[in-house]
Parts: C-alpha cells; sequence; structure tokens
C-alpha cells in the first residue's frame, strides 16, 4: 500500500467569488493522493494566486496574505492522512485515499473494524458464511441470492462501500423495476441491513446509507397475491391417484404430510429424521428461526409416515423423506440436494394442480398458506392458528389471513343482497 501525498495549486480553474478563504480570481489549494495512478483531492477550503505558491516545495510562499492559516491547515491535513494510513497499518488492512478522503470529510470518525472487508459483495459473503456457520441457512441463502443481485450491478467488479455514489443506489433500484412490490421490498431491506451492519463495523457512515436516495418505501406494507388454494381444489388434489413408484406419487404424499404437520416448511420436512418422531408426535427444530416445535401428529401425517416406512428407497442417514443421505455429509452439499428436491416438488405440485383446474401459482408455500386460511374459513380461533404455524407473534398470522378468497365475499354479498334483488325483478 504505497500513497503519494502532496499539497497541490488547482490551476485550471479560478475562484469566482469571494469566499472566508478564498479570493476570486486565485487558485484553489488541494491534497493530492495518488494511488495506483490514480488520483484523489481533498479541499484545504483556502486559495492561492500562483505567484505566492512554491510549486517545488508544494506549499505556500511566505508572502502569502494568508501564509500562517494556510500553512497550518495543510499541516493537520497532512498530519490526519497519515494517521489514518497508520491506523489502516496497524489493524492489518489496506485503504484508499478515497475511504481517507471520506473520514476525514465525515462528521463521524470511522475506525473500521480490521478483520471486516470493507467491500459490499465481500462482506455480504461473510455474513452468509457467518449463517451458514451455524446452521441458519435460511437466512445465509437471503445473502447469497441478495449478493447475486450486486454481482449484477457491479458487473462482477467488487466495490467499497466509501465508493458507492448516489448514481449507485439509484442504479441498484431501476435493476429491481418489474419485480413484484414484495420482492422489491425483501431485497431493499436486505441493501439496507448490509449498510446498517457496515455503519456498525465502521466501513461507512450513517450519511453513507441508501436510504436517502432510493424512492421505494421498503418497509411499506404490500398486499401479497394470494398464494394458498381453495379448500374445494385441495379436496381434488387428496383425491388424486398417481401411479405408485413414481417422483409425483411421493411428492403426492409429501405435499399431505406438509398439510397436515401444521404447514410444515419444506426444507424442515426434507430434514426431518425418524428419532424425530416418538409416540405419535413430532418434535424439531425450524430451520429459518431455530424455535423448537414439539406437538402431535394429524392421524393422516402418520398414516404418511407408515408409506414411507415401507418404501423401497430408503435414506442412508436416518432421514424420514429419501433425499438426504450419507454421501450428503456438508452443509452445502445438503443446501444443494434440498434445493434440488424442492425443485422437483414444485414442478410435480404445478402438474398436480394444472391436471384439478387450479391454475394459479402453486408450489410448497401454498400449502402453508392453505393450511391457515382453511382453519380461518372454519372460524378457528386466530390465537389457535398462530399457534399451530408457529408465529411468534399474531401479526404474523394475519399476514397469511390478509387476503379472503373471492369465493367467500362473493357468498357474502349475494348473501347479503338476494333479497332485494328477487324483490326488484317481481
Amino acid at each position: 500500500m504505497k500513497i503519494g501525498i502532496t499539497p497541490f495549486l488547482w490551476i485550471y480553474k479560478e475562484i469566482q467569488e469571494n469566499d472566508k478563504n478564498q479570493i476570486a480570481g486565485e487558485h484553489e489549494v488541494r491534497i493530492k493522493m495518488t494511488h495506483n495512478r490514480v488520483r484523489t483531492y481533498m479541499a484545504t477550503g483556502f486559495s492561492s494566486s500562483v505567484e505566492n505558491w512554491d510549486s517545488e516545495k508544494a506549499y505556500p510562499l511566505t508572502s502569502h496574505p494568508r501564509y500562517k492559516e494556510l500553512a497550518a491547515r495543510i499541516d493537520v491535513m497532512l498530519e490526519d492522512i497519515g494517521f489514518e494510513m497508520k491506523l489502516a497499518e496497524k489493524g492489518g488492512r489496506n485503504i484508499t485515499p478515497i475511504e481517507i478522503k471520506t473520514t476525514l470529510n465525515s462528521k463521524e470518525r470511522i475506525i473500521a473494524v480490521a478483520d471486516k472487508p470493507n467491500k459490499i459483495m465481500a462482506y455480504t459473503k461473510m455474513i452468509e458464511d457467518n449463517y451458514r456457520g451455524v446452521d441458519n441457512h435460511g437466512y445465509a441463502d437471503v445473502f447469497y441470492n441478495f449478493n447475486l443481485t450486486l454481482k449484477k450491478l457491479l458487473k462482477e467488479k467488487d466495490k467499497m462501500f466509501l465508493a458507492f455514489t448516489k448514481a449507485d443506489h439509484e442504479a441498484y433500484e431501476k435493476q429491481l423495476t418489474g419485480k413484484a412490490e414484495s420482492t422489491i421490498s425483501n431485497y431493499l431491506r436486505t441493501y439496507y441491513r448490509i449498510w446498517n451492519l457496515a455503519i456498525l463495523d465502521g466501513l461507512c457512515t450513517k450519511d453513507h446509507h441508501p436510504k436517502q436516495y432510493i424512492k421505494f418505501k421498503a418497509y411499506k406494507k404490500i398486499r401479497t397475491k394470494k398464494r394458498s388454494i381453495k379448500a374445494d381444489y385441495w379436496q381434488r388434489l387428496l383425491n388424486l391417484k398417481p401411479a405408485k413408484e413414481t417422483r409425483i406419487y411421493k411428492s403426492h404424499l409429501i405435499m399431505q404430510f406438509m398439510y397436515y404437520a401444521r404447514g410444515m416448511n419444506f426444507n424442515d420436512i426434507v430434514r426431518l429424521k425418524w428419532d424425530d418422531i416418538q409416540n405419535n408426535g413430532l418434535t424439531y427444530k425450524r430451520t429459518k428461526n431455530k424455535r423448537h416445535y414439539d406437538f402431535e401428529l394429524h392421524p393422516v401425517a402418520l398414516e404418511i409416515l407408515e408409506i414411507f416406512k415401507k418404501l423401497p428407497n430408503q435414506s442412508d442417514a436416518g432421514y424420514v423423506f429419501p433425499f438426504i443421505l450419507k454421501e450428503h455429509d456438508t452443509s452445502k452439499k445438503i443446501d444443494a440436494r434440498i434445493d434440488s428436491a424442492l425443485k422437483d416438488f414444485n414442478e410435480d405440485s404445478k402438474a398436480m394442480a394444472s391436471a384439478i383446474g387450479w391454475h394459479k401459482k402453486f408450489t410448497s408455500n401454498a400449502l402453508r398458506h392453505g393450511f391457515a386460511s382453511h382453519l380461518n374459513e372454519a372460524d378457528v380461533d386466530i390465537k389457535i392458528i398462530q399457534e399451530a404455524m408457529g408465529h411468534e407473534t399474531e401479526k404474523q398470522t394475519r399476514t397469511y389471513l390478509d387476503d379472503i378468497e373471492d369465493s367467500i365475499i362473493t357468498n357474502a354479498i349475494n348473501s347479503a343482497l338476494i333479497v332485494k334483488q328477487k324483490s326488484s325483478l317481481k
């Protein structure tokens, strides 16, 4: 790390108006920092004429009207720059002129954590790895997918937090244009989270946070599209009879288990082991929130487990459903296997939905939403639904129930208006 530092007279432009320490017709005095042939300039707030500047010594002449003030300003800035370079060297990290400039111009002093990357993609990868290290793959995947959007934005070239500009933040928002509002909100919340963490780690200051440049309100409440399947169509799905020993047959059974195991997440279903099934009950820790769940299984769910016990292909690693094997001996391999299994399951779900005439998007999430919606339609108390879903708050549960099915609304309207309609037709 070698940075050239030189006081410099910016002779390419004259000062237009008198200011506190700058005189019209003179030139700005700047500090020039050179690194890898790239020049970065810092303003001193002072000006000088060519006659009062010693270009060889890069210092004002004593003939300068404000020599003492300007000389003191230059000395202080050179000392501050040197201090930042020594601080970075002591911390075992590289520092660039733009980081020095931002630090010294900022109202807040940046004290960066030595072992944290100061470039955004590397920093995001560090967070992803931290979550994977504690087996929180749900959150890890969030940051992995977010990093893919950064790679697209930056064209695979990583960038320091301090080098981001207003144009960069606006470009990121523009890149999300065309996606669903909920998707945009999720990506921007992750974007803001990265910057919040970087600020806490001293890699930039609050002044660099992107929210001041992005117009989309990431934290506004967004009404999501209906993802649950109607109860009558769910019954049609149950009545399907896929051919045995086919992939879609297994998917049909897993679909039912997911529903009758209280809308259990697919990720958790695949990770379920026979040791987790005791006395007709299920005990497991959810991957997403690390919360422990312990409940009695529905009779249909128990029947499905008995079927899987008798299937020829079994997991040799103790898993209930034959996806993860002993060969999947790392978190990365397990994640890849689950992603593959989920893709197959969603393909089969789409095929089954099409077979019964349900043409809306239908994935594993539709079953979880459907489980909650069907309980709600049966007038089950929301507190019970909340407990069944394993939600921390009632608010979480209500997000599943915000959209009432059109058929319910239609029936309510027709029932309320039928008397008046009949009387008007007589």
